[in-house]
């Protein structure tokens, strides 16, 4: 670890790639990480974020390309030469070392002798000030996670790097530490890369993330424009859940007019990453959350003007806070509502008649050539990636 008069900068990859024999993990691929920005590269096991992540730590050679730090190129640079630090899933803390040794560790190893103000500041950040002789396996999991991170900052690197750092805790601790993380994040100004396999944990605390998939970098953006503008399919189904329904284009204007099912749709021309020609084919995306139901004797209260597809319940899940349906209809099979239980209607039950319908402004427009199931867990390509990892 050197010492901390570099300046600053962003991280920024410049073809970068790498190759095992004839696998390719990572192709190549430019990146630009902003100076102060918490970045996530989010995708299942074995699409090639880790890799890209060892990297920039300098833990993996690259096969081609360039790996910048601000102007200094540090491709050559060996781990402890990058002014990077890393932190595990493994917490890897000393256990024989109490909180606040643990913490003071990276500034003894520099020769640094006096440690009481740093290592009290970093106790301090992480709000640990009362566990300083405290042993780690007396901490719970996110403790010690906190202590992991205060160990890394404390020598003050350029760039955080964090290799699934909340795998291993429980789902309401993970959810706590996700805040926690971000908290620290912002109030100390440092570049974070973040790899995880979580799409909420990167939605949670990254400004942008990068979605990735078979080595490559499928989209890049802030968390809300990925969730709202996908433009693979596969990026519509990794990060949460989307209805997809095969149409074809009757009128391409500012408006695109489709049909599926026997019935017209319609969406906004700029929410269609995909080519819309009259006669071509489009897969017409819906979020489950965008969409209301309404019992099919309700259908003449529907307001005009907004996008409808009839159906039949054939599933219920009471999930609390919502209650997610299963709609069977001629526009497509297993289309997805989730509805917040503020007012249920009891006749919305397996088997009832209904109507689908939506702001045809919360419509987007994918290629037709892309896979509808690329993406989810039935995916041939996830599943080998989550096999071979």
């Amino acid at each position: 670890m050197t010492d901390s008069t570099h300046t600053g900068g962003d991280v920024r990859l410049s073809g970068i790639s790498k190759s095992y024999g004839s696998f390719t993990a990572v192709h190549p691929l430019d990146l630009t990480v902003p100076q102060g920005s918490f970045f996530a590269l989010l995708g299942a096991s074995g699409c090639g974020k880790t890799t890209t992540l060892r990297m920039i730590a300098g833990l993996e050679e690259p096969t081609t390309g360039t790996v910048f730090l601000g102007d200094r190129d540090v491709t050559d640079l060996p781990p402890y030469k990058r002014p990077v630090n890393t932190v595990f899933q493994s917490y890897a803390l000393f256990p024989h070392l109490n909180i606040y040794e643990n913490i003071a560790f990276g500034l003894r190893r520099r020769g640094i002798t006096s440690v009481k103000k740093q290592v009290g500041e970093m106790l301090d950040l992480v709000q640990l000030g009362d566990k300083a002789s405290h042993k780690p396996h007396q901490l719970s999991g996110g403790q010690q996670q906190r202590v992991a991170v205060a160990r890394a900052l404390i020598n003050h690197p350029q760039v955080l790097l964090l290799d699934e750092p909340l795998g291993a805790l429980d789902l309401k601790l993970r959810r706590r530490m996700q805040l926690e993380l971000k908290r620290i994040q912002t109030e100390v100004g440092i570049t974070f890369v973040h790899v995880t396999h979580d799409q909420e944990e990167a939605m949670t605390m990254a400004d942008t993330v990068a979605v990735m998939n078979g080595g490559r970098v499928e989209q890049l953006g802030a968390p809300a424009d990925l969730y709202e503008n996908p433009r693979t399919t596969f990026v519509a189904n990794f990060l949460g859940t989307s209805n997809l329904i095969e149409a074809e284009v009757v009128e391409a204007a500012s408006d695109v007019v489709v049909t599926a099912g026997g019935g017209t749709l319609r969406l906004p021309a700029n929410r269609c990453s995909a080519p819309t020609t009259t006669g071509g084919r489009l897969l017409v995306g819906v979020r489950p959350e965008k969409i209301t139901l309404a019992h099919a004797d309700d259908a003449g209260a529907i307001a005009g003007g907004r996008n409808r597809v009839t159906g039949r319940i054939v599933d219920t899940s009471f999930i609390g806070v919502s209650t997610q349906y299963v709609v069977d209809s001629p526009a497509g099979a297993a289309l997805q509502v989730y509805e917040q239980n503020i007012e249920r209607d009891s006749r919305l039950a397996p088997g009832a008649e209904v109507v689908l319908h939506w702001n045809p402004a919360h419509t987007f427009g994918l290629d037709a050539a892309q896979s509808v199931l690329a993406g989810t867990v039935g995916d041939a390509g996830l599943d080998e990636a989550e096999d071979a990892a």
